[in-house]
């Protein structure tokens, strides 16, 4: 390979190592609806029925992608403060065991990621490095926590469970969704104008034709911090039929603000899949500062 290229790629990957943690961390972790057709009276404004906490549950549990193998492709984009990175991804998750991804630039492979229930490890192809260990260490870089359920769920458009105690739950409807939250709609717009809030905020956005999960929003009790995703143009999958969203964004405001986008070109249901992951012996461990 010409010399030139392989420098240009491995000045890009400098510092490929902290990035790619924050990028899986907000990728992993908790695009706009363009083309997602509303309900609107002649004035243009949303006309729904008002539905219980208990009946947008349900049926957001029975319109949830159902699968035990998935296979994607995808484009991803990643904004961490002022420092910009593109990259293809080749994704593969066994449902509530494994996540694994091929991370590539320009063609080359940058790094392997390979996550469980109770482990994240990624190699760094590029620098012969490799980082092991398990979730504290990213959930306190980013300031929020995280486990594998989460990761998993927010990267097909699935929800989590903080929805589960219909006692606390609180439905609505905004700017054409069904909403889910945490909180009521009017301490919510307290939160988006800076105030603070006792306890933490959660809502979820429901698209009205299909109760597919269109916004999940999140606020700690510091407005300041906040994690923010979107999922759209919704595409059904070949000889499953069920619907997937094609375009992701997660914002996440914390110590450091990320933004990441992610274009699904390819997805793939129930085909059993490998998940090649070895670190070599040459390969040396990354060990952050901090660190325990």
């Amino acid at each position: 390979m010409n010399k030139a290229v392989t420098g240009e790629i491995g000045q890009k990957y400098n510092s490929f190592g902290p990035a790619i943690v924050l990028m899986l961390a907000v990728l992993l972790s908790f695009s706009s609806c363009k083309n997602q057709k509303k309900i609107t009276l002649n004035n243009g404004k949303c006309i729904l029925d008002f539905k219980n906490a208990r009946t947008l549950t349900t049926n957001l549990k029975s319109n949830e992608l159902n699968f035990t193998w998935l296979k994607a492709k995808l484009n991803a984009e990643a904004l961490i403060d002022s420092s910009s990175n593109s990259f293809t991804i080749n994704l593969r998750i066994k449902k509530d065991s494994v996540i694994w991804m091929s991370i590539s630039k320009l063609g080359i492979e940058g790094a392997r990621v390979y996550i469980t229930k109770d482990s994240v490890k990624f190699t760094n192809t590029l620098q012969n490095k490799y980082f092991k260990g398990d979730y504290a260490y990213i959930s306190k870089l980013l300031n929020t926590e995280l486990d594998f359920e989460m990761l998993q769920s927010l990267l097909v458009g699935n929800s989590v469970a903080f929805y589960d105690e219909d006692e606390k739950i609180k439905p609505g409807i905004d700017n054409c969704s069904y909403t889910l939250g945490t909180v009521r709609k009017f301490k919510m717009r307290r939160v988006e104008r800076g105030k603070e809030l006792k306890e933490p905020a959660q809502s979820i956005y429901l698209v009205p034709e299909n109760f597919k999960i269109a916004r999940v929003l999140f606020y700690e009790f510091n407005p300041d911090r906040s994690f923010d995703a979107h999922f759209g143009d919704f595409m059904k999958i070949e000889a499953d039929g069920q619907l997937f969203p094609q375009k992701m964004n997660y914002n996440i405001k914390a110590e450091k603000n990320v933004n990441i986008d992610l274009i699904y070109t390819k997805v793939t249901l129930n085909e059993e899949q490998s998940f090649p992951f070895k670190i070599p012996d040459n390969y040396e461990q990354i060990i952050y500062k901090g660190k325990q």
